[in-house]
């Protein structure tokens, strides 16, 4: 009992507080850190992230004007020229017809991509008794998703809309706006810009946007769809004026490309279409690869 005592009082000493176990331990062996090889997980062993390079494609929007000259000609096959001569990776029209009368009841959107072998979305706004006119993105890589609607509008305004194509650039897919705002109220254009920045806020992938706007840089039309985060690449990189109506001799910008962080512009500039009441606007980007999760 003395001798259990005294050992008591040394391990008190020693600053134990509970009495020696009659089975040894070894101490425990501290765990590897986890490295790229081994599982980390549920034991699924995680693949490295892959590095992709930058994209360079060119996107251009373009107010077709039905594809007739001033003269009212219908000159579908000039407006091919161009566009395969401007070699757009992305393209996207206003005021493109479908069975219409006046443009020989030509489905333009798609005779245009046929033409240039790129997939095609059309977007009806105005309907009539005979065919439509509306939007259309135009693409050089595949289209993988769509959706089209329409833009607020009081009652005796033409009908607005905004088509968007999901497109495939070599795995990484990007949503691309088409979109033609009113041309009379700044009231009813800022309701309809409003619109098109919800659909910009809502989307999961990089957003490049291109249309006829009706607005001059600043405007609020404008300044809307830039809280989204877009930026007007011609701002940044243009190489001219970048005023785009009326063609002959443009005193205005109101045609734009614009696109998030996601796309890098690189060069931005305004081209004459010898069909068309406006300019086009033609901009590079590089497209940044994204991040892994």
């Amino acid at each position: 009992m003395r001798r259990w005592l005294l050992a008591a009082a040394v391990l008190l000493l020693a600053g134990c507080t509970t009495p020696p176990s009659s089975e040894s331990t070894e101490p425990p062996t501290p765990s590897p850190a986890p490295t790229s090889e081994q599982p980390t997980d549920g034991g699924t062993t995680l693949e490295p992230c892959p590095r992709r390079a930058a994209q360079r494609l060119t996107v251009l929007s373009l107010n077709l004007h039905s594809g007739r000259t001033k003269a009212g000609r219908l000159d579908l096959g000039r407006v091919a020229s161009e566009l395969r001569a401007w070699d757009a990776d992305l393209v996207m029209l206003q005021e493109v017809d479908r069975g219409r009368a006046r443009t020989d009841e030509v489905h333009q959107a798609r005779r245009l991509a046929a033409q240039l072998g790129y997939s095609w979305v059309y977007g009806p706004t105005r309907r009539f008794r005979l065919g439509s006119t509306g939007n259309a993105v135009l693409s050089r890589w595949p289209t993988v998703d769509v959706r089209i609607r329409s833009l607020p509008r009081p009652p005796g305004y033409y009908r607005r809309g905004l088509v968007r194509a999901t497109v495939d650039v070599g795995g990484q897919e990007i949503d691309v706006y088409s979109t033609h705002l009113d041309h009379a109220s700044a009231a009813v254009r800022q309701a309809q810009s409003g619109a098109v920045a919800d659909a910009v806020r809502r989307s999961p992938r990089p957003v490049v946007l291109g249309g006829d706007l009706n607005a001059e840089s600043g405007m609020r039309a404008v300044r809307l769809l830039e809280r989204t985060g877009l930026v007007d690449g011609w701002l940044v990189v243009g190489r001219d004026d970048g005023l785009t109506v009326p063609a002959a001799a443009p005193r205005r910008r109101i045609d734009y490309v614009l696109a998030d962080e996601s796309f890098a512009p690189v060069g931005s500039h305004v081209l004459i279409s010898l069909v068309s009441d406006h300019r086009a606007v033609r901009t590079t980007y590089d497209l940044l690869p994204q991040h892994c999760p």
